[in-house]
């Protein structure tokens, strides 16, 4: 039998009043007959039957949660062990949340390992990454989550996260951006330091991107996208020999903006795509505690078990800085020839974070690139960091980019192919590639719904297409009282035909 070891406990007592005294019991005959993890979900929906019944859960529920986190922890069951934590935290002495947080950690160590880094050189890159002092009684490092994320798709599903992101890469090459995929990235926060290692995933380059042609024509220019074209490798050859250059000079850092993150950030891992080389993701979160955190991330197969960050750009690589108008300056003022007391004024972590964007933008073969939202403001101390600084700005799919990719969406989901492409390229201007793709998964789901319900195919319908599409435009445009218009007429034309209907 497992329970949580601490000496100051309750024990049930007059369970007669407890209205989850049956989980109760039931969890402890189960823990007692060694079926642990049944133990385990018992002692939760124990703990949630009381919590709903009253402000505060009964001491013997939140003593059942207590058991709950030992046999996960027991059973090395780290995303509940991670859950319960949270639903007993607010229960827990100081002293116990030290302990807990502990064990999270040694969990986290232990799956890490299994990726065949050693707990010395785990914890080496925690030292390197936490804060010199803690500011409370919790350890130099702690674990404040450990999770497995699901990468999400670059368009509808979102960014990754690279990622979301995080760092993961996205929607497989050649992949309808509508379609949903998962990913085993595993991820540990390390005081406000966010670290994570990502599973090897296929990347989007820009042959597998639709409605980004006029911006690729962009990175053409700065000859990304350009390895397989023998015109420009021969330019370059005639550059470097009128010039005296062994290579190509060092190219600015990337500003990729957009008004949906979401287009700037599935371009950013196109382009990551096309370089083809290793690549370490920055990016702000918030903990559940609502306090921000630096999430660095790579992908395993990019950083060897005896290797630090910087280590992933020997000979080449890219620093992606997600996100940016979402991030906090570390610190608010400072003097401007003050660069040494700034510096002194962070924490450990984030001064090895400030000195590795400050390493990749000196270095010659290692491009940096942020993305952020065109409605988003930028501290200038990150935009003094990455000068020289080229923008990028990713503006709505024009006419025809919106041609190819309502004939991608059409190509991979058959059920809106009845809709004209015309009307559906005349009605999503001004809308974002991500908007787009949005709408459209949101009419393809409901139709979906429809034909679960009655038991026959249900193709999307261009009122429902057109509805979804009004909704992500705004109220005062034209193309939202245009389509607006459109319902109106097709719900009309249906009252019309009423009486044909009825006497089928």
């Amino acid at each position: 039998m497992v329970e949580m070891p601490h000496n100051n406990l309750p024990r049930p007592e007059d369970d007669s009043l407890e209205p989850s005294l049956d989980f109760l019991q039931s969890a402890r005959e189960a823990n007692e007959s060694g079926d642990f993890l049944l133990s385990m979900y018992l002692y939760l929906a124990a703990f949630e039957k009381s919590s709903k019944e009253g402000e505060n859960p009964a001491e013997d529920a939140v003593y059942g949660l207590k058991q709950a986190w030992a046999l996960a922890c027991a059973n090395k069951e780290r995303s509940m062990a991670e859950y319960i934590f949270e639903l007993m935290e607010p229960y827990l002495t100081s002293e116990e949340t030290t302990l807990c947080a502990n064990k999270l950690q040694k969990l986290a160590f232990e799956k890490l390992e299994e990726f065949g880094l050693s707990r010395e050189e785990l914890e080496d890159m925690a030292q390197m990454l936490v804060e010199d002092a803690s500011l409370d009684a919790s350890p130099i490092v702690r674990i404040d989550r450990v999770v497995k994320r699901a990468a999400r798709d670059g368009a509808p599903d979102g960014k990754v996260d690279s990622s979301d992101a995080v760092a993961s890469d996205e929607a497989a090459a050649g992949q309808s951006p509508l379609a949903e995929r998962g990913a085993s990235d595993e991820e540990i926060t390390l005081g406000n330091v966010h670290a994570a290692f990502v599973g090897d995933g296929e990347a989007l380059d820009y042959d597998s991107v639709v409605g980004y042609d006029s911006v690729i024509e962009v990175m053409h220019d700065f000859g990304i996208g350009m390895a397989e074209d023998q015109s420009f490798g021969q330019l370059v050859e005639m550059l470097n020999l009128r010039h005296g250059l062994k290579q190509r000079p060092a190219l600015d850092s990337f500003l990729f903006r957009a008004q949906a993150r979401e287009d700037a950030n599935r371009f950013m891992l196109a382009t990551l795509g096309e370089l083809g080389v290793p690549a370490v993701h920055m990016r702000m979160e918030e903990n559940f505690q609502g306090m921000p955190i630096l999430c660095i991330s790579t992908r395993t197969a990019d950083l060897g078990p005896s290797q630090s960050l910087k280590d992933v750009f020997d000979n080449g690589g890219v620093l992606v800085l997600e996100d940016l108008d979402l991030w906090e300056s570390p610190v608010s003022d400072y003097p401007e020839d003050g660069a040494n007391f700034f510096m002194m004024q962070l924490t450990r972590g984030a001064r090895e974070a400030v000195n590795l964007v400050r390493y990749a933008v000196e270095k010659n073969d290692v491009y940096v690139i942020a993305t952020a939202s065109l409605d988003g403001m930028i501290d200038d101390f990150f935009l003094d960091m990455l000068e020289p600084l080229s923008l990028i700005d990713i503006d709505f799919p024009n006419e025809e980019e919106r041609a190819r990719l309502w004939m991608d969406i059409a190509k991979n989901h058959p059920s809106i192919r009845s809709i004209n492409k015309k009307d559906l390229v005349k009605y999503s201007a001004n809308l974002a590639r991500y908007d787009i793709y949005m709408a459209t998964r949101e009419a393809i789901e409901e139709a979906y719904k429809l034909g679960l319900i009655t038991r026959k195919y249900q193709p999307v319908t261009r009122d429902n297409l057109f509805d979804k599409l009004a909704a992500y435009h705004p109220l005062e445009s034209e193309e939202y009282s245009e389509l607006e218009d459109e319902v109106i007429r097709d719900f009309q034309s249906d009252l019309d035909h009423i009486d044909d209907i009825l006497n089928r």
